[in-house]
Formats: structure tokens, C-alpha cells, sequence
């Protein structure tokens, strides 16, 4: 038996530790809970301190390019990060790149159409669910089913990359674009519109239209040939040789390059540009009439002094302002759109209207819409998953994404004299 002092004193000791050890773990869970508050109450370290410049970036989301872009490793675009900060994308946190040992972690793989080889595919197997897998092309491919991207690619594709509207991402990256000036006037409501005193001229003349003011005269001078056309392949699909060889009867047609008679090297170079400044038209024909098929050729003419004369399928109308180009399709044959150039030709003040569009709108080389939009996507947790049967079907849409050039013109343009 012990004595009861004994007792007392064993009492105390066991509260005093259970009330140290629960002090202690009081204590312990405030510092916890002290230090994840921290931040809140303006209290950071060096590594949480944010600047107001910076803007915190996403997770990275990665595009790897597969194979070439007409022996373009940068598909004429750019490898990296900084490609997408340049082009002023709302998302900017992708980055481009050719390196296969990144395929695993990639957000999305592209394959441009003409360079894909059936033998160089990716690993399947290792194939994450939420890859993008996407078909990168700008040529129409017209009788071609039988490229190995349409033959190999069963159930493959979960995204399209091309110049169609109806792709999943458009882009019009190699051709150009056309973009309203941020100095444009927006067209009132109510016209005329009121003009403040403080902010025009006191001089009324200076409100009245000229459009052959001296400028305009200049602009003219320069301008004693008709029709210039720079052209490489000779026969076409489109058989825009057969269209532009009957107009050629009625208007002089200055043809350069493989098909003409006439020359100017390097193609597609400023001194060829500056030699447009001669002529008043100049012909902007597709080789292919597909949808959505509008190339180079016609923003190369719109971004020169000289108005073109497209021959295609697409809807013009949709790429361009009125009175920016004249459409064969808008005239019943060859004659009768001699004759309106011959019009034009001979009225300065209509020739000019044909310029108007340019106060208001300017061309865009190399556009990056496309890219910017593709970027977008992949960090749209919203984005369902998609996959194309067979990509041929989409492209080819039962051979009603292109015509035949004797179809265009004998049903469209209603022109008889192709055999």
C-alpha cells in the first residue's frame, strides 16, 4: 500500500503531461494554420510574391509537328513559345515543337497532308485519350483519294487544321487575310453624320469627294498596260488556261512566268510587286475550283495597287468588301467581261471606286488566326471528344467539294466553248 501522498503526487504528474501534450498540439495547429493564411493577410515569401506585369502561365500545352510542312520544320510558323506571345493570342501558353520524345506529353500532334508517310506513324498503343490527333492541310488534292493520309488514317483524326471554313480550327496562315483598320470609321446609324467644329477643317473644300485629285492622277499615270497575270503551271483542273486564253481574244493579257512569253525573276518578289504598279487588273485564278479555296494570289493583288479578277469557287464575297475584285462568275462570257474592263479602263472615277475598300481594311500576310484558335481550344475544358471515321469522307464530302473546270464554266459561268 502506498500512502496517499504518494498518490497525490502521481495524480498531478499524469495531468501536467496530458496538459503539455495537448498545449503542444494546440500550438502546433496554429502555426499550420497561421502559415497557410499568410499569404491572405498580405504576408509572402519571395517565391508567392506577384508582380502586377506578370501574368501567371497556364499549363503549358504542347503541339508537336510529326512530320514537315514542305521541308518547314516550323510549319512556316515557329518552334516554341514565343510564336504565340508574337502573334498576340488570348492564349498563349502553347508551345510548338519537333521533338518526338515529347510525343507523350503533347497536347496535340499535327500532320500536314502531302508530307504524311504510312510508315511513320506514332506508337498507337501509347496514344493518350485526351490527344488531339489533327489533319493539317492547304492544297485542294483534287484526284488524289489515294494520298496514304486519306488510306491510313481510318478513325485517326480527332481535329481538322486547313483553309476550309468548316474545318474545326480555320486558318488562312499561308494565303492571308483581310482585317478592318483600327483607325476605321464605323458606319453611322443616321447619315449624314454631324462633324464638331473643334474636330474638322475650317475649310469646306477639304470635305468635298475628289476621286481624281492629284494623288489619284499619280496613282494612274503609272498604269498604261490592262491585265497582268504571273502564272507557273500551264494546265489545271480548273482550266483557267481555257477561260483567261478566250478573254485574252478581246483585252491585251500580259502573261509571265512558265505559261507566257514574258518574265520577271524571282517570282514572287518585291521587284514583281512594284512591276504591278503598271497594270490596272490583274488575274487572280485558282488551279482548283473547290470550297474555300482562295490563295496567295488574290491578297498578293490586294495588297498591291491593282484590282483582281478571280476566277474560283469560293465566295468571294465572304473574304473581301465590294468593289475590291471583279468575279468572272458576275458576267455571262469572256466578251462581256471584256467589255467592263474596257469600261473601267476608259472612266477613271469607276476604276477608282475599286480602291475605296482600302480606307477601311487592310491584307494581313501570314495570318495567325488559325494558330491562336488552336491554342484556344486546348485549354477549353469544354472541348468534346471528336474523331473522324475516315478523314477522306470529310475532305472530299462526295466529291462535292470541288468541280471540274468544264463544270465551272459551262454550267457556272454558262460559257460554251470548252470541248
Amino acid at each position: 500500500m502506498f500512502p496517499k501522498s504518494f498518490w497525490r503526487i502521481s495524480f498531478l504528474y499524469k495531468t501536467s503531461a496530458i496538459g503539455f501534450l495537448l498545449v503542444w498540439i494546440l500550438t502546433a495547429c496554429c502555426f499550420i494554420i497561421l502559415f497557410h493564411l499568410w499569404p491572405d493577410y498580405g504576408i509572402r515569401t519571395n517565391d508567392q510574391i506577384s508582380h502586377p506585369k506578370e501574368k501567371p502561365l497556364r499549363h503549358i500545352k504542347r503541339i508537336l509537328f510529326w512530320n514537315e510542312y514542305f521541308q518547314s520544320r516550323k510549319f512556316e510558323f515557329g518552334l516554341g513559345h514565343e510564336p504565340f506571345v508574337k502573334a498576340g493570342c488570348q492564349f498563349s501558353n502553347c508551345m510548338t515543337t519537333d521533338d518526338r520524345q515529347l510525343l507523350n506529353i503533347s497536347d496535340a500532334v499535327l500532320f500536314h497532308a502531302s508530307d504524311f508517310d504510312e510508315l511513320d506513324f506514332p506508337d498507337l498503343v501509347i496514344r493518350r485519350s485526351n490527344q488531339r490527333y489533327i489533319f493539317y492541310n492547304y492544297e485542294t488534292c483534287v484526284g488524289e483519294k489515294d494520298l496514304p493520309i486519306f488510306v491510313w488514317t481510318k478513325e485517326f483524326f480527332n481535329w481538322t487544321m486547313t483553309y476550309r471554313r468548316d474545318s474545326d480550327i480555320y486558318d488562312p496562315h499561308p494565303y492571308g487575310s483581310i482585317r478592318r483598320r483600327s483607325d476605321a470609321f464605323r458606319p453611322s446609324l443616321v447619315m449624314p453624320t454631324a462633324l464638331h467644329p473643334d474636330l474638322t477643317s475650317a475649310n469646306a473644300a477639304a470635305l468635298t469627294h475628289h476621286p481624281w485629285n492629284k494623288k489619284s492622277r499619280q496613282f494612274l499615270t503609272k498604269k498604261k498596260k490592262m491585265v497582268a497575270w504571273f502564272v507557273s503551271h500551264c494546265h489545271t483542273d480548273g482550266l483557267r488556261e481555257e477561260y483567261f486564253g478566250q478573254l485574252g481574244k478581246h483585252v491585251e493579257i500580259d502573261v509571265y512566268g512558265h505559261c507566257g512569253k514574258l518574265n520577271c525573276l524571282p517570282s514572287r518578289s518585291l521587284k514583281c510587286d512594284q512591276l504591278l504598279d503598271n497594270y490596272k487588273f490583274y488575274v487572280a485564278a485558282e488551279n482548283a475550283i473547290c470550297t474555300d479555296y482562295v490563295t496567295e494570289k488574290f491578297y498578293r493583288a490586294l495588297a498591291s495597287d491593282i484590282v483582281p479578277i478571280v476566277y474560283g469557287g469560293a465566295d468571294y464575297s465572304s473574304y473581301a468588301p465590294p468593289l475590291s475584285y471583279i468575279d468572272v462568275s458576275d458576267f455571262k462570257s469572256p466578251i462581256d467581261l471584256a467589255n467592263y474592263l474596257k469600261l473601267l479602263d476608259q472612266n477613271d472615277g469607276l476604276y477608282l471606286k475599286y480602291f475605296d475598300w482600302k480606307k477601311n481594311y487592310e491584307v494581313v500576310t501570314q495570318p495567325t488566326t488559325g494558330w491562336c484558335e488552336l491554342c484556344e481550344k486546348l485549354n477549353d475544358p469544354s472541348q468534346r471528344t471528336k474523331v473522324y471515321r475516315d478523314i477522306s469522307d470529310w475532305w472530299f464530302q462526295n466529291d462535292t467539294a470541288c468541280v471540274s473546270g468544264s463544270d465551272f464554266i459551262q454550267g457556272s459561268l454558262g460559257v460554251d466553248f470548252v470541248n
